[in-house]
């Protein structure tokens, strides 16, 4: 049996699924489903009809609906060896909300469940699917006033132990009317880069900010806000010219406000007016919608002294070309 990620007390599950006796093997379990987006919120559903919690985290009953694994549009394939796992589920947003009369309660940041996944706020989350266990009934016994009461268990249900089923990344979104069916590729898909790790090249082998690179973006970010005549495609803004290299050609924005709030871009060009994004923003900009931009680098050792960070540039720059070499 797999180890518990959590459990109620030490022990607890493997006495739940394993008792003997008259009440041998008598529980229930749901799935939690657990959505880590790269531009946004983490999302939490579950299978249950009513919220489930425990360690100071929920997993909402009353927003997406999911068709659980083993339904006929629920897929599960696995293999020994070191072939990618599959999952596939099915998520249904509600249209309205059956309380309030709201149209597409459910929502990824500020934007409609179904919007923003054909937008692509999915692409690249992280997902984990873990089954909760409970023991039947789902009751506890409460003492007042000299009588002993039965009464449902209160919400957030607290399961008796909890196992970790799958864990990958997002790798499909197929958009329906009502509903998304999504394939979660298991983390062994990240053996199938077909390159060594690091090539004999002349430009840096790092990327700007990160760890073998040293320089923080913090230090170097820049917040400022789109002006009327921006699009999807290219925000406009008058802003100085960033420290370091001196331009946000092949740098990166990330929108702060708006409808595409949590949405990352490189930057194709930049002309001290325009930031030209390398892929559209997935909603129309409007003006005061604001971002922070970063300086790009080109990755060559000029730039690298801009930065003043020759220390640390990981390149092979005097490598000869081979029709030059003796």
């Amino acid at each position: 049996m797999k180890s518990p990620i959590w459990e109620a007390s030490p022990g607890a599950l493997m006495a739940l699924l394993f008792s003997a006796g008259p009440t041998e093997r008598i529980f229930a379990y749901y799935d939690l489903y657990t959505i880590t987006c790269v531009q946004g919120p983490v999302l939490r559903y579950t299978t249950c009809d009513r919220t489930i919690g425990y360690g100071g985290t929920v997993w909402a009953a009353d927003g997406v609906r999911i068709e659980p694994a083993g339904q006929k549009n629920a897929l599960f394939h696995a293999k020994v060896g070191l072939d990618v796992d599959t999952w596939q589920a099915v998520f249904y947003p509600r249209p309205v909300d059956d309380l309030t009369g709201a149209a597409y309660p459910d929502l990824i940041g500020s934007v409609p469940w179904l919007a923003a996944a054909a937008a692509g706020a999915l692409s690249g989350a992280t997902a984990k699917v873990d089954r909760a266990y409970f023991a039947l009934p789902m009751t506890v016994t409460v003492n007042s006033g000299g009588n002993t009461y039965t009464l449902p268990m209160p919400v957030p249900l607290q399961p008796v132990g909890v196992l970790r089923l799958f864990a990958g990344r997002v790798a499909e979104v197929d958009l329906g009317r009502s509903g998304a069916c999504i394939t979660i590729n298991s983390h062994l898909e990240l053996l199938n880069v077909q390159m060594p790790g690091n090539l004999f090249q002349a430009g840096c082998k790092n990327k700007l900010f990160d760890a073998g690179c040293t320089l923080s973006a913090a230090t170097y970010a820049v917040t400022t806000a789109a002006v009327a005549g921006s699009t999807r495609y290219k925000l406009q803004s008058a802003v100085a010219a960033p420290a370091g290299s001196g331009t946000y050609t092949l740098g990166r924005i990330a929108m702060t406000s708006g409808l595409n709030t949590g949405f990352t871009r490189s930057v194709r060009s930049w002309d001290g007016l325009n930031f030209t994004l390398v892929n559209p923003l997935p909603f129309t900009v409007a003006a005061g919608d604001t971002f922070t931009a970063w300086p790009g680098c080109d990755r060559q050792l000029a730039t690298c002294d801009l930065f003043g960070n020759r220390a640390n540039i990981k390149a092979e720059m005097f490598i000869p070309a081979p029709e030059t070499a003796a």
